[in-house]
């Protein structure tokens, strides 16, 4: 009886903890703290899917998710003089925005998700563990196949790359050191 209930008591206490950590990236004013904050999240995300018996898949949760992007936005943090970026009250315009489409967001996740085809389908299941069967289905470019959100990823994070070395870039004038005039 009690063997049963820890996966389930494990999945509560990591959905809580993913929670309160999105939470506070939500509403931190720290944009670092905000950052590890993420980095807390995706490794709940990657227990999660330990308890879904996926160890491959966390695996890369920590290595892509935790180890790259979350490294890569905190280098940008702190490359960058994050008092430009900061923007204490933004705009009127800009809430009404971001609440339309944080709504829009949660009512279209929510149809998809209680739509009868969406909770009625079955995929067809990868062999438990075999990394060489993820990788077949990742490369395949038939209708199984996974080659092009794998090659849109890539190019995401390609972006995600040369976003942050323009953001870190020094302009020009600052980067040339001022003579000394004596």
């Amino acid at each position: 009886m009690l063997a049963s209930a820890i996966p389930t008591l494990v999945f509560y206490l990591l959905a809580a903890i993913s929670l309160t950590l999105a939470w506070s990236v939500v509403t931190g004013r720290r944009i670092l703290r905000a950052a590890v904050s993420l980095m807390g999240v995706l490794a709940a995300s990657a227990g999660l899917y330990l308890l879904l018996d996926s160890p491959f898949l966390a695996g890369v949760q920590v290595l892509v998710y935790v180890g790259g992007i979350v490294v890569l936005l905190v280098f940008a943090v702190m490359l960058t003089r994050t008092t430009e970026l900061l923007e204490d009250h933004p705009t009127r315009g800009r809430q009404i925005i971001g609440g339309a489409v944080a709504t829009g967001f949660f009512l279209l996740s929510y149809n998809m998700m209680t739509a009868d085809a969406f909770v009625g389908r079955t995929l067809s299941p990868l062999p438990k563990n075999d990394v060489a069967a993820i990788g077949r289905a990742l490369l395949d470019t038939g209708e199984n196949g996974y080659a092009l959100p794998f090659e849109v990823v890539s190019l995401l994070l390609l972006a995600a790359m040369i976003g942050g070395i323009v953001i870190a870039r020094k302009p020009a004038a600052a980067a040339k050191p001022e003579a000394f005039h004596g």
